[in-house]
This record gives structure tokens, sequence and C-alpha cells, in this order.
């Protein structure tokens, strides 16, 4: 085998720089073999804002009443009865409401709107025999900088007092942002989900998604409210010190998808399959039903003091026990 040649004498260096260079040749070929490089790991999920969109556009509904507006969002289908998840304070204080689907179609609903509890959430049901899309819950915990998209229908063009009423479903809004507070018990109606999204009126109600296309929590209130209406003290009466009150200030409010399943059975956690029944009563008629057409809604003949009881099977989703209390 031919020797390699050793390398030219440098003139400043002298013998001193050839006995240096030899030590670290020696030293290397005493090293053991670089090893290979290894591949990258899996890529972290980048959230797609264009796929949140499509989202949010196809279970985004609108809900007007008088004078003013709203927005829900489509969480379950049992047959051709859907539930809208919303803001209570978006229905409460009308007795006439009309629901906007995400094709524009107008429904009346089928019975009057429930709270649930005493937060600001309510369930309202609409019949249609057409397959709209529903929202995937998340059921496990939200943390502080998760990234979130809040949607919603404003009730008002830009910085204006025009009404968007005549807009129907063109003007839906989404806005992202991520999770900025989770404080540690509830601030009145249920109120836990702070978030650095801009909302607006007539976003209330709304869907928030995380980045992997689940509900999260419901839009209700915006930045910077008055504190003195009480909108930032906790459920127990206590008041936040001033430091945690400028960071809640500086944050949009929502409440978390969890404080709903409070109100449901297990099973409807899976999938939004699953649907929970009102309790019976006549169901309101409703004006009119997709494009302009009338709906027909025969009313039950029942005996003044005697309300049958539904007759389910059994494996129908037991009723909520606030709702029994109604009775």
């Amino acid at each position: 085998m031919a020797r390699s040649p050793l390398p030219p004498r440098h003139p400043q260096w002298g013998w001193a720089g050839l006995g240096l260079t030899l030590t670290l040749l020696l030293g290397l070929a005493s090293l053991p073999p670089i090893a290979q490089s290894v591949p990258p790991g899996p890529t972290p999920y980048q959230p797609d804002p264009a796929s949140i969109t499509d989202l949010a556009r196809q279970t985004t509904v609108r809900l007007l009443t008088t004078g003013a507006s709203g927005s829900g969002v489509l969480i379950q289908r049992q047959g051709e009865i859907y539930t809208v998840l919303t803001s209570w304070h978006v229905l409460a204080f009308s007795d006439r409401h009309t629901l906007l689907t995400p094709d524009g179609r107008r429904y009346g609903l089928l019975r009057s709107p429930r709270q649930l509890g005493n937060t600001d959430l309510a369930i309202v049901q609409f019949a249609s025999s057409i397959p709209y899309r529903i929202a995937p819950l998340k059921t496990d915990p939200i943390y502080i900088g998760e990234t979130v998209y809040a949607a919603g229908f404003p009730m008002y063009q830009g910085q204006s007092l025009n009404p968007t009423f005549d807009q129907g479903i063109q003007g839906l809004r989404i806005s992202p942002g991520i999770v900025s507070l989770l404080p540690t018990k509830a601030l009145y109606q249920g109120y836990r989900l702070g978030y650095s999204n801009d909302i607006v009126v007539g976003m209330s109600g709304g869907p928030i998604f995380n980045n992997q296309g689940l509900l999260v929590g419901i839009n209700g209130r915006r930045k910077h409210s008055d504190p003195g209406f009480g909108v930032y003290a906790f459920e127990d009466g206590s008041e936040p010190d001033p430091d945690l009150l400028e960071r809640m200030l500086n944050a949009s409010w929502g409440i978390p998808i969890s404080t709903y399943f409070q109100f449901v059975p297990a099973m409807s956690r899976r999938g939004a399959s699953q649907s929970w029944q009102f309790p019976p009563h006549p169901p309101t008629p409703s004006p009119s039903r997709g494009e302009g057409e009338p709906v027909k809604v025969p009313l039950p003949q029942r005996e003044p003091v005697k309300v049958p009881l539904p007759q389910r099977e059994p494996v129908e989703v037991p009723l909520p026990l606030w709702e029994r209390d109604l009775g």
C-alpha cells in the first residue's frame, strides 16, 4: 500500500508545525465512525386556516331576532332534527327567532330556546332533510397558547351602526388568535375561556375552533367591556386583583365546551351523532322552511291537564337532569 505523502512544511511552523499536524491526523483516525444522520421526527401539526374557514362556513348559523342578530353552531343531528348551540343572551330578549343555515335557507325553531342552567348557553332545534355538516367537539382540556379561531356574523357593517341583516350569511367573520386566560374559577354565567381573538357584536353564540378543527367554546363577550357592570366578577362573588383584571380586559371571553358537557349525557360527546330531547310540548310552527316554502306543523291533540310521556327506544339518550326539572 502506498504511503500518504506528508504535508509540506510551512515556512513559519517548522518541524513543530509538522509534529502538530501528525498528531491531529492520528487523533482523527482513532475517532469512531460518524453516525448516519437521523431522519427528522414527525413534523409538528401546522394549522390550516383554509380548512378551518371551510369548517366554520359549513357549521356556523345565524340567528335573527326582533331588531338584532347573533350566531350559533351545529353540534348534533338526529334524523331530520338539528341541534344548535348558541348564547342565551342572543335569544332571551325576543320571542321571534329565525335561523339561517350555511346555505342561506331560513328555518323557524321547533321549540322555544332552552337555557343551560344559569350559564349564557342555549340550545335550539330545527328540522331539515338537507345534510348539514356537524362541528366535532373537543373532549380533552384546553391549554393556554392553543391556537383558536372565533367565527360569527357581525351585526353591523364595519365601525358603523348600519345593520347587516339583509346580507344573510355573506358576512361571516373568522378571527384568529390564541387562548390567553383560563382562570381557575368561572366568571358570571360560566365564562372561563379568555382568548386574544377580536370579536364584535353579532358574533355571540358563534363557534371557537382550535387548529385541529374541534369546537372548544362559544363566543360571548368582546374585549374591553365595562368592568363596572360586574362582567369580570367570579361566580362566587369575588373580584379579580388589578393585574388579573387588566389581562381580562384585553381578552375576549367565551364559554368552554366542557360547560356544555355538564348538561348533556356522556353519550352525546361521541361524534355528535346522538341528540338529547326537549320535554314534550307543542312545537312552535315554523313560518318558513327552505326557500320560502311553508311548513305545516300539526299540533298534537292533548288533554288540558295530561301530558303524555314520550315513547322512546331503549338506545335513545336520556334527558339531562335540568330538563326534567322544567316539566
